[in-house]
């Protein structure tokens, strides 16, 4: 029996609203620009990248590419917590920038150990975007809340990913556009949201966003908005579970 279907997920369905932090790598351009001499080239190179990627889903026209981009494809070669490797992606974000980078330096740290080999250097740094959407849901489910509370061991494991896979496909099935959970990477208990479909933006253009810095090391991932200089460290540690770095499964 599927947590949907134990706990009657139908009957708890809601209305949802909220405003997400979505971190990604902003460094697109300046990668495309190592590998080419004039800008014409880097443009032709970019259009030649684009033309190679999946087609974007019909119903993301007219959505900023950010808000677009995670429609577009299926997730990694692993699944996504919610999402199996054959389905549509699903836009996942932290109800705080504080969940939203919690992620992502988890997701920094599992690059680091995924590598072959030594890696290239003893610390890897990259530019990212953190941006804001609001989200609004007609069918919107709290897995936080009760009755899915009972199951929050399973919906929080650190890698086995299986039944809220089967939960995700249950969600997608019954016609649930969005849902929140707790973070299983946030140290401080935040929230997080997914979305099956860009229907269930507020709007079609991000409300705001921020540039930010990161350094990843093999012990730890910091990130540093530009403009104010705030910074935010995750250590190694923080994400560990039995002495070792739990992976996507």
């Amino acid at each position: 029996m599927t947590i949907w279907s134990q706990y009657q997920g139908q009957a708890h369905t809601r209305t949802l609203s909220g405003e997400l932090h979505r971190l990604v790598e902003s460094q697109e351009q300046v990668a495309t620009l190592a590998y080419v001499d004039t800008l014409e080239e880097q443009t032709l190179l970019e259009s030649m990248l684009e033309d190679a990627k999946p087609p974007l889903p019909p119903e993301t026209s007219g959505y900023h590419y950010l808000l677009a981009t995670p429609f577009r494809y299926p997730p990694l070669r692993w699944g996504s917590r919610f999402g199996r490797v054959h389905e549509r992606g699903i836009f996942y974000g932290g109800l705080s920038s504080q969940s939203a980078l919690a992620e992502s330096a988890y997701y920094r740290l599992v690059f680091w150990y995924s590598m072959r080999g030594t890696p290239p250097r003893n610390v890897l740094r990259s530019q990212h975007t953190l941006f804001t959407v609001r989200y609004q849901c007609r069918q919107g489910v709290q897995l936080q809340a009760a009755p899915f509370d009972a199951a929050q061991a399973v919906i929080t494991h650190a890698e086995d990913y299986t039944e809220t896979q089967a939960l995700g496909s249950d969600m997608r099935g019954s016609g649930v556009d969005g849902f929140e959970y707790a973070s299983a990477r946030d140290a401080q208990g935040g929230l997080c949201a997914g979305l099956f479909t860009p229907l269930a933006l507020a709007s079609r253009e991000p409300e705001s966003s921020s540039e930010w810095f990161c350094e990843l090391r093999a012990t730890a991932v910091a990130f540093r908005q530009q403009r104010s200089g705030d910074v935010q460290r995750f250590a190694v540690e923080d994400f560990l579970v039995g002495g070792r770095l739990p992976m996507p499964a």
